[in-house]
Protein backbone atom coordinates (compact mmCIF):
# COMPACT_ATOMS: atom_id res chain seq x y z
CA UNK A 1 0.00 0.00 0.00
CA UNK A 2 1.56 3.38 -0.57
CA UNK A 3 1.60 5.94 2.10
CA UNK A 4 -0.17 9.18 0.58
CA UNK A 5 -1.25 12.47 2.10
CA UNK A 6 -5.06 13.67 1.10
CA UNK A 7 -5.82 17.36 1.11
CA UNK A 8 -9.63 18.45 1.30
CA UNK A 9 -11.83 21.51 1.01
CA UNK A 10 -12.59 20.75 4.72
CA UNK A 11 -9.18 20.46 5.73
CA UNK A 12 -9.05 24.19 4.38
CA UNK A 13 -10.71 25.57 7.40
CA UNK A 14 -8.33 24.43 9.78
CA UNK A 15 -5.71 23.53 7.77
CA UNK A 16 -5.64 19.85 8.45
CA UNK A 17 -4.92 16.60 6.03
CA UNK A 18 -5.19 12.80 6.36
CA UNK A 19 -1.80 10.75 5.68
CA UNK A 20 -2.25 7.13 5.80
CA UNK A 21 -2.32 3.88 3.71
CA UNK A 22 -4.11 4.57 0.31
CA UNK A 23 -6.72 0.74 0.56
CA UNK A 24 -8.79 1.63 -2.22
CA UNK A 25 -10.30 4.49 -4.60
CA UNK A 26 -13.42 4.55 -6.36
CA UNK A 27 -15.54 7.10 -8.59
CA UNK A 28 -17.07 8.15 -4.96
CA UNK A 29 -14.53 7.42 -1.88
CA UNK A 30 -11.08 6.73 -1.02
CA UNK A 31 -10.34 4.74 1.50
CA UNK A 32 -7.13 4.98 3.60
CA UNK A 33 -5.88 3.07 6.93
CA UNK A 34 -4.70 6.72 9.03
CA UNK A 35 -1.52 6.92 10.71
CA UNK A 36 -1.08 9.53 13.50
CA UNK A 37 1.59 12.38 13.97
CA UNK A 38 3.90 9.77 15.32
CA UNK A 39 3.42 7.32 12.49
CA UNK A 40 1.28 5.09 14.75
CA UNK A 41 -1.99 3.15 13.32
CA UNK A 42 -4.72 4.92 13.31
CA UNK A 43 -8.27 4.07 11.91
CA UNK A 44 -9.94 3.43 9.06
CA UNK A 45 -10.75 6.47 6.79
CA UNK A 46 -13.45 6.81 4.09
CA UNK A 47 -13.22 10.27 2.45
CA UNK A 48 -15.57 11.63 0.13
CA UNK A 49 -14.55 12.29 -3.26
CA UNK A 50 -16.68 15.17 -4.05
CA UNK A 51 -14.60 16.73 -1.32
CA UNK A 52 -11.14 16.04 -2.13
CA UNK A 53 -8.58 18.27 -3.52
CA UNK A 54 -5.47 16.14 -3.92
CA UNK A 55 -3.52 13.59 -2.86
CA UNK A 56 0.59 13.24 -2.86
CA UNK A 57 3.47 11.07 -2.68
CA UNK A 58 5.58 13.16 -1.68
CA UNK A 59 5.95 15.87 1.16
CA UNK A 60 7.81 16.81 4.61
CA UNK A 61 5.13 14.70 6.57
CA UNK A 62 5.68 11.91 4.27
CA UNK A 63 9.41 12.25 4.56
CA UNK A 64 9.01 12.09 8.27
CA UNK A 65 6.48 9.73 8.75
CA UNK A 66 8.62 7.46 6.42
CA UNK A 67 11.45 8.24 8.77
CA UNK A 68 10.03 6.65 11.48
CA UNK A 69 8.78 3.90 10.24
CA UNK A 70 12.28 2.56 8.70
CA UNK A 71 13.67 3.14 12.16
CA UNK A 72 11.21 1.00 13.57
CA UNK A 73 8.67 3.41 15.30
CA UNK A 74 5.38 2.99 13.95
CA UNK A 75 3.49 1.17 16.11
CA UNK A 76 0.23 0.12 16.71
CA UNK A 77 -0.44 0.88 20.51
CA UNK A 78 -4.16 0.62 20.75
CA UNK A 79 -4.31 -2.32 19.01
CA UNK A 80 -6.27 -0.87 16.07
CA UNK A 81 -5.06 -2.78 13.01
CA UNK A 82 -6.84 -6.36 13.40
CA UNK A 83 -9.94 -4.40 13.26
CA UNK A 84 -8.72 -1.89 10.47
CA UNK A 85 -8.56 -5.73 8.95
CA UNK A 86 -11.44 -6.60 9.86
CA UNK A 87 -13.27 -3.67 8.20
CA UNK A 88 -11.55 -3.79 5.43
CA UNK A 89 -13.59 -7.16 3.91
CA UNK A 90 -16.45 -5.05 4.19
CA UNK A 91 -17.28 -2.97 0.43
CA UNK A 92 -16.84 0.38 1.39
CA UNK A 93 -17.92 2.19 -1.73
CA UNK A 94 -20.22 4.76 -0.53
CA UNK A 95 -19.87 6.88 2.51
CA UNK A 96 -23.19 5.44 4.27
CA UNK A 97 -21.69 1.28 4.19
CA UNK A 98 -18.81 2.67 6.06
CA UNK A 99 -21.27 3.97 8.57
CA UNK A 100 -23.36 0.74 8.06
CA UNK A 101 -20.54 -0.86 9.09
CA UNK A 102 -19.69 0.93 12.07
CA UNK A 103 -23.19 0.37 12.89
CA UNK A 104 -22.96 -3.56 12.62
CA UNK A 105 -19.63 -3.71 14.54
CA UNK A 106 -20.98 -1.40 17.35
CA UNK A 107 -17.95 1.38 16.87
CA UNK A 108 -17.63 4.95 17.43
CA UNK A 109 -17.33 7.04 14.59
CA UNK A 110 -15.96 10.42 13.47
CA UNK A 111 -17.90 12.40 11.00
CA UNK A 112 -16.65 15.27 9.44
CA UNK A 113 -18.61 17.67 7.25
CA UNK A 114 -17.22 19.79 4.72
CA UNK A 115 -17.51 22.81 6.53
CA UNK A 116 -14.58 21.51 8.83
CA UNK A 117 -17.58 20.81 11.60
CA UNK A 118 -16.54 17.78 13.62
CA UNK A 119 -19.20 15.44 15.09
CA UNK A 120 -18.43 11.74 16.89
CA UNK A 121 -21.24 9.50 18.24
CA UNK A 122 -22.77 6.11 17.74
CA UNK A 123 -24.25 5.46 14.70
CA UNK A 124 -28.24 4.60 14.73
CA UNK A 125 -29.24 4.51 11.19
CA UNK A 126 -27.23 4.89 8.24
CA UNK A 127 -28.79 5.21 4.18
CA UNK A 128 -27.60 6.23 1.18
CA UNK A 129 -29.10 9.88 2.18
CA UNK A 130 -28.44 9.74 5.65
CA UNK A 131 -26.70 8.63 8.39
CA UNK A 132 -28.34 9.44 12.16
CA UNK A 133 -25.65 9.02 15.23
CA UNK A 134 -25.99 9.49 19.06
CA UNK A 135 -23.59 12.14 19.77
CA UNK A 136 -20.62 11.95 22.25
CA UNK A 137 -21.18 15.24 24.19
CA UNK A 138 -18.35 17.91 25.40
CA UNK A 139 -18.65 15.75 29.20
CA UNK A 140 -18.45 12.43 27.56
CA UNK A 141 -21.91 11.45 27.90
CA UNK A 142 -24.09 9.98 25.11
CA UNK A 143 -26.84 12.64 23.71
CA UNK A 144 -30.17 10.41 24.17
CA UNK A 145 -31.61 12.44 21.11
CA UNK A 146 -29.98 11.77 17.57
CA UNK A 147 -28.70 14.14 15.01
CA UNK A 148 -29.09 13.19 11.29
CA UNK A 149 -26.27 14.37 8.88
CA UNK A 150 -26.72 14.18 5.36
CA UNK A 151 -24.64 12.40 3.46
CA UNK A 152 -23.49 15.03 0.22
CA UNK A 153 -22.75 17.33 3.72
CA UNK A 154 -19.82 14.74 4.70
CA UNK A 155 -15.88 15.05 3.67
CA UNK A 156 -14.98 11.59 5.71
CA UNK A 157 -15.90 9.04 7.95
CA UNK A 158 -13.42 7.78 10.22
CA UNK A 159 -13.85 4.58 12.25
CA UNK A 160 -11.90 2.47 14.81
CA UNK A 161 -9.96 5.82 15.75
CA UNK A 162 -7.85 5.52 19.09
CA UNK A 163 -10.61 8.35 20.68
CA UNK A 164 -12.91 6.59 19.69
CA UNK A 165 -11.93 3.13 20.73
CA UNK A 166 -10.86 4.44 24.38
CA UNK A 167 -14.10 6.29 24.91
CA UNK A 168 -15.90 3.06 24.31
CA UNK A 169 -13.81 0.99 26.89
CA UNK A 170 -14.70 3.94 29.23
CA UNK A 171 -18.04 3.90 28.77
CA UNK A 172 -18.63 0.47 29.29
CA UNK A 173 -16.82 0.52 32.43
CA UNK A 174 -18.20 3.76 33.70
CA UNK A 175 -20.25 2.69 36.55
CA UNK A 176 -18.03 -0.40 37.38
CA UNK A 177 -14.79 0.62 37.26
CA UNK A 178 -13.05 1.24 40.51
CA UNK A 179 -12.35 5.21 41.19
CA UNK A 180 -8.81 6.44 40.47
CA UNK A 181 -7.36 9.81 41.15
CA UNK A 182 -3.88 10.63 39.30
CA UNK A 183 -4.11 14.49 41.15
CA UNK A 184 -4.85 15.88 37.96
CA UNK A 185 -5.88 19.38 37.52
CA UNK A 186 -7.46 22.12 34.79
CA UNK A 187 -5.27 25.14 34.67
CA UNK A 188 -6.85 28.27 32.76
CA UNK A 189 -4.76 30.58 31.53
CA UNK A 190 -4.90 34.40 30.44
CA UNK A 191 -4.21 33.79 26.56
CA UNK A 192 -5.18 37.26 24.56
CA UNK A 193 -6.32 34.58 21.47
CA UNK A 194 -10.21 34.75 21.83
CA UNK A 195 -9.56 31.07 20.36
CA UNK A 196 -7.72 30.17 22.97
CA UNK A 197 -9.11 31.82 25.86
CA UNK A 198 -11.27 29.35 27.86
CA UNK A 199 -9.07 26.61 27.06
CA UNK A 200 -7.22 25.29 29.71
CA UNK A 201 -4.19 22.82 30.68
CA UNK A 202 -4.79 19.06 31.95
CA UNK A 203 -2.31 17.22 34.22
CA UNK A 204 -0.47 16.85 37.40
CA UNK A 205 1.37 19.00 39.41
CA UNK A 206 4.62 17.42 40.64
CA UNK A 207 5.95 20.56 42.17
CA UNK A 208 5.42 23.83 42.72
CA UNK A 209 6.63 27.43 44.22
CA UNK A 210 5.82 31.13 44.69
CA UNK A 211 6.06 31.46 40.72
CA UNK A 212 6.00 28.75 39.15
CA UNK A 213 5.10 25.19 39.05
CA UNK A 214 6.39 21.89 37.39
CA UNK A 215 3.42 20.32 35.33
CA UNK A 216 3.19 16.98 33.60
CA UNK A 217 0.55 17.16 30.69
CA UNK A 218 -1.88 14.83 29.33
CA UNK A 219 -2.85 14.03 26.02
CA UNK A 220 -6.21 13.19 25.35
CA UNK A 221 -5.22 9.96 24.93
CA UNK A 222 -4.66 9.80 28.53
CA UNK A 223 -0.41 9.65 27.81
CA UNK A 224 2.36 11.71 29.24
CA UNK A 225 3.22 14.20 26.87
CA UNK A 226 5.23 17.25 28.55
CA UNK A 227 6.75 17.72 31.63
CA UNK A 228 6.41 21.80 31.29
CA UNK A 229 6.87 24.98 33.45
CA UNK A 230 3.82 27.11 33.90
CA UNK A 231 4.17 30.49 34.87
CA UNK A 232 1.51 31.21 38.16
CA UNK A 233 1.11 34.63 37.35
CA UNK A 234 -0.54 33.14 34.33
CA UNK A 235 -2.77 30.62 35.84
CA UNK A 236 -6.56 32.82 35.95
CA UNK A 237 -8.77 29.82 37.23
CA UNK A 238 -7.79 26.03 38.13
CA UNK A 239 -10.25 23.22 39.12
CA UNK A 240 -9.72 19.84 40.24
CA UNK A 241 -12.83 18.20 39.01
CA UNK A 242 -14.60 17.93 36.07
CA UNK A 243 -15.80 15.55 33.31
CA UNK A 244 -12.01 15.73 31.29
CA UNK A 245 -10.49 14.90 34.70
CA UNK A 246 -12.83 11.90 35.41
CA UNK A 247 -12.60 10.32 31.96
CA UNK A 248 -8.03 11.13 31.74
CA UNK A 249 -8.54 9.33 35.15
CA UNK A 250 -9.82 5.98 33.72
CA UNK A 251 -7.44 6.53 30.62
CA UNK A 252 -4.18 7.05 32.78
CA UNK A 253 -5.27 3.65 34.92
CA UNK A 254 -5.70 1.62 32.08
CA UNK A 255 -2.56 2.85 30.16
CA UNK A 256 -0.61 2.45 33.11
CA UNK A 257 -2.09 -1.25 33.22
CA UNK A 258 -0.93 -1.91 29.64
CA UNK A 259 2.51 -0.21 30.09
CA UNK A 260 1.19 2.93 27.69
CA UNK A 261 1.58 5.94 30.09
CA UNK A 262 5.22 7.46 29.47
CA UNK A 263 6.34 5.60 26.10
CA UNK A 264 8.89 8.26 25.93
CA UNK A 265 9.97 8.25 29.63
CA UNK A 266 9.63 11.85 30.25
CA UNK A 267 8.79 10.86 34.46
CA UNK A 268 12.63 10.13 34.73
CA UNK A 269 13.55 13.87 33.46
CA UNK A 270 11.04 15.13 36.34
CA UNK A 271 12.73 12.91 39.02
CA UNK A 272 15.85 14.01 38.16
CA UNK A 273 15.78 17.72 38.51
CA UNK A 274 16.94 18.83 41.63
CA UNK A 275 15.19 22.56 41.77
CA UNK A 276 12.52 24.33 39.65
CA UNK A 277 14.32 26.49 37.22
CA UNK A 278 12.87 29.75 35.94
CA UNK A 279 12.21 30.90 32.75
CA UNK A 280 15.23 32.45 31.80
CA UNK A 281 17.89 29.49 33.62
CA UNK A 282 15.62 27.31 30.54
CA UNK A 283 16.23 29.93 27.73
CA UNK A 284 19.90 30.56 28.87
CA UNK A 285 20.59 26.73 28.79
CA UNK A 286 18.95 25.90 25.80
CA UNK A 287 22.20 26.45 23.22
CA UNK A 288 21.34 24.67 20.12
CA UNK A 289 18.41 22.75 21.57
CA UNK A 290 15.18 23.65 20.10
CA UNK A 291 12.78 24.90 22.42
CA UNK A 292 9.00 25.46 22.59
CA UNK A 293 7.58 28.26 24.74
CA UNK A 294 3.96 29.69 24.65
CA UNK A 295 3.48 33.69 25.09
CA UNK A 296 0.05 34.79 26.12
CA UNK A 297 -0.17 37.13 23.93
CA UNK A 298 0.55 34.86 20.51
CA UNK A 299 -2.29 32.79 19.14
CA UNK A 300 -0.64 29.30 19.34
CA UNK A 301 3.14 28.14 20.51
CA UNK A 302 6.42 28.86 19.32
CA UNK A 303 9.06 26.02 18.62
CA UNK A 304 12.50 27.19 17.33
CA UNK A 305 16.18 27.97 18.30
CA UNK A 306 17.00 30.77 20.69
CA UNK A 307 18.61 32.98 18.79
CA UNK A 308 19.43 36.19 20.99
CA UNK A 309 18.81 37.16 24.85
CA UNK A 310 19.54 39.59 26.91
CA UNK A 311 18.28 40.94 30.49
CA UNK A 312 14.79 41.60 29.47
CA UNK A 313 13.78 38.58 27.40
CA UNK A 314 14.77 36.45 24.18
CA UNK A 315 14.28 36.38 20.45
CA UNK A 316 13.03 32.87 18.96
CA UNK A 317 13.90 31.66 15.29
CA UNK A 318 11.45 29.57 14.26
CA UNK A 319 11.90 26.19 12.97
CA UNK A 320 10.49 25.54 9.80
CA UNK A 321 9.51 28.87 8.56
CA UNK A 322 12.61 31.00 9.96
CA UNK A 323 10.57 34.05 11.55
CA UNK A 324 11.87 35.17 14.34
CA UNK A 325 9.79 36.34 17.11
CA UNK A 326 10.84 38.10 20.24
CA UNK A 327 9.07 37.50 23.25
CA UNK A 328 9.72 39.36 27.49
CA UNK A 329 10.81 36.25 29.99
CA UNK A 330 7.16 37.77 31.70
CA UNK A 331 5.53 36.72 28.42
CA UNK A 332 6.21 33.02 28.31
CA UNK A 333 2.92 30.99 30.55
CA UNK A 334 4.55 27.90 29.60
CA UNK A 335 8.10 26.39 28.69
CA UNK A 336 8.83 22.56 27.91
CA UNK A 337 11.28 20.78 29.70
CA UNK A 338 10.49 17.71 27.54
CA UNK A 339 7.58 17.03 25.10
CA UNK A 340 6.18 15.06 22.37
CA UNK A 341 6.20 17.89 20.11
CA UNK A 342 9.52 18.50 20.61
CA UNK A 343 10.70 15.61 19.43
CA UNK A 344 8.25 15.08 16.65
CA UNK A 345 10.16 18.64 15.50
CA UNK A 346 13.54 16.89 15.88
CA UNK A 347 12.73 14.18 14.11
CA UNK A 348 10.70 16.21 11.22
CA UNK A 349 13.66 18.53 10.45
CA UNK A 350 16.11 15.49 10.60
CA UNK A 351 13.65 13.34 8.24
CA UNK A 352 14.42 16.92 5.91
CA UNK A 353 17.55 16.12 5.40
CA UNK A 354 17.72 12.53 4.16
Amino acid sequence: MKLVEVHTKAGQQTDGYYLGYLVYQNDAVTVLIALDDDANAGGVVVLNNDDLLGAVEESPSIAYVQRLIDEGQSRDPFDLMPRNQQLLKRPFSQLYQAAEAALLEDMPLTITLNNGEVYGGIVIQSTLSEIRIRQINDDYSLDRLYLAVPTKQISSLEINAASGKLWQEWYAARKSEPAFDYGLCELYLDWVDDDRFGGCLLGHVIAQNDHYLLLESISKYGQLESICLVNRADIVHETDASPAISYTNYLIKRNQEQGLFDPNNFSKLAKSLHHIPTTREVILTAGKHLVNIDDYEFDGENLGYVTHTDEYGFTIKDALTGEETDHPYHNVCTIDLASVELEKMHEYLAAQKR
